[in-house]
């Protein structure tokens, strides 16, 4: 048989690179394989990355929706909020329309508006304070129209004692590093108030600065509508002031009744931008009579007499300068008066009576925290074995001493500027055939009437200083710092 050799070896070569070819494209489909199976891991990974941070990020969206800090809680505690602000806001609308044109709180008109807003069960005899509950929200509403609030939440007290919605405990007179400057703007840490306003003789400037760089604090003074307040340790002054050179604010005649408790709180008001604090104004009688458990009402200040608290006087002018009054009290009197002035609440303004009648409330009343009368007599409270007003009192007043050694005179035994300060609350003393107006003041250890325009005409000045009260958010949380012996706002 004959065999080509050339063919045979033709065909080998062939075979030799078709087993060349196969085993290449062997490899090149392992490699696209292998790398076919990478690209697939990598999109598996990819994969579960991605929904461990959905399942992160849901997490996060419950918690911000969720939670009392979330936003549907505090959405919750806006309405809520919302609810308590609409409810007061009735409330006081009801006592504001509810004066008479003697300018008092008229009681039938009163529990009527009460009642139109969805509030029953009032007495039908005035009574106060009066004590009323709209949508959760507790007001108590005294006989001069002041009306204060007690809401669900926030700051308690019980005496002395106050208790934080985290249950921290603190005293009235604990200190609190509040500072008016801090977070607040310039431009609102200043002002001036004019002698168009006072009677003063000048313009009196006021600055937060010049109390802070005297180094006077601030002390709790109490709670009220579930607020932490503050009041300054020191009175301030008009100017530039410090321990051994205090200045003070002068008010003039009748511009003091008309004009001095708007003054005061704007005075005040410069204080309350601080962090922390929601506004400021001036302390006021009702503040001291809370903590010292003086009651006008029961203690009748001069009962018997023309000027006893509460005593109404009509004045009615005859012919010519012929006067005449009556009292509630049983007291009578008649005979002449060329001028009689009274005041005008609805005009703000001071009037001459030239006929027909006037009726004015008598709000007089002196008294001295640990006697709860005028006088000097044997303490009955809020002093130590010695006769020495206790914290809170010193707080107030001052340092002051009564003794037996002394006839249980008041006598100041503090250090620095014995404290004399203006409240902003508004007082008339009405006797036979003369009425004075003015504000009240602290001064000699306790709280005194000051009238500084009289019915005949006459007006004179005097001068005290300011001490502001700062109410805190109702968020705000203390935290106790014992190195500085005193309340830090967080």
């Amino acid at each position: 048989m004959y065999i080509n050799i050339k063919n045979v070896l033709s065909k080998s070569k062939s075979l030799s690179i078709i087993k060349k070819k196969t085993k290449e494209r062997g490899k090149k489909q392992m490699k696209l394989n292998f790398k076919g199976r990478k690209e697939k891991g990598i999109t598996l990974i990819a994969l579960v990355i991605t929904i461990i941070v959905l399942l992160i990020l849901a997490g996060v969206v419950i918690a911000t929706l969720t939670g009392d800090n979330g936003i549907l809680g505090k959405a919750k505690t806006a309405k809520t909020t919302n609810d308590e602000e609409k409810a007061k806001e009735q409330i006081k609308i009801a006592v504001m329309g509810s004066y008479g044109k003697d300018g008092e709180l008229n009681y039938d008109d009163l529990t009527k508006n009460l009642r139109q807003i969805g509030i029953k069960g009032l007495p039908k005899e005035a009574s106060y304070p009066l004590e009323v509950t709209l949508d959760g929200v507790s007001a108590t509403i005294k006989a001069n129209g002041e009306v204060n609030f007690t809401t669900s939440g926030g700051y308690t007290q019980t005496g002395d004692t106050i208790t934080s919605p985290d249950g921290k405990t603190m005293k009235v007179g604990d200190y609190v590093n509040y500072d008016p400057t801090l977070e607040a703007n310039a431009s609102d840490l200043t002002y001036t108030s004019t002698a168009d306003k006072t009677g003063a003789d000048s313009n009196q400037e006021f600055n937060v600065a010049t109390y802070k760089s005297a180094g006077y604090g601030w002390r709790v003074l109490g709670v009220k509508d579930g607020k932490i307040r503050l009041i300054s340790e020191e009175f301030i002054g008009s100017g530039t002031y410090a321990d051994n050179s205090r200045t003070y604010y002068t008010l003039y005649g009748q511009k003091v009744y008309i004009n001095g408790i708007e003054e005061l709180n704007k005075i005040s008001g410069i204080f309350g931008h601080g962090k922390g604090a929601e506004s400021a104004t001036s302390i006021t009688v009702e503040d001291i009579n809370e903590i010292t458990g003086y009651n006008p009402e029961t203690a009748k200040y001069s009962q018997g007499d023309w000027e006893e608290y509460g005593n109404k006087v009509t004045y009615t002018r005859g012919e010519g300068t012929a006067l005449s009054s009556n009292a509630t009290n049983g007291k009578t009197w008649s005979g002449t008066q060329s001028t009689f002035n009274y005041y005008d609440k609805t005009n703000k303004t001071f009037k001459a009576l030239t006929s027909g009648s006037t009726e004015i409330t008598s709000t007089a009343y002196t008294y001295g925290p640990a006697t709860l009368k005028d006088g000097f007599t044997q303490p009955v409270q809020g002093v130590d074995e010695n006769g020495t007003y206790n914290e809170v009192n010193q707080m107030l007043f001052g340092k002051w001493t009564m003794t037996a050694d002394n006839g249980y005179y008041r006598s100041f035994t503090g250090t620095g500027t014995e404290p004399r300060y203006w409240l902003a609350s508004d007082c008339a003393s009405a006797l036979s055939n003369d009425v004075g107006w003015g504000l009240r003041y602290v001064s000699n250890g306790g709280v005194c009437s000051n009238y500084l325009c009289y019915s005949d005409g006459y007006e004179r000045s005097d001068s005290y200083g300011v001490r502001p009260v700062v109410s805190l958010k109702s968020d705000v949380s203390l935290e106790w710092n014992e190195s500085e012996n005193e309340w830090k706002i967080k």
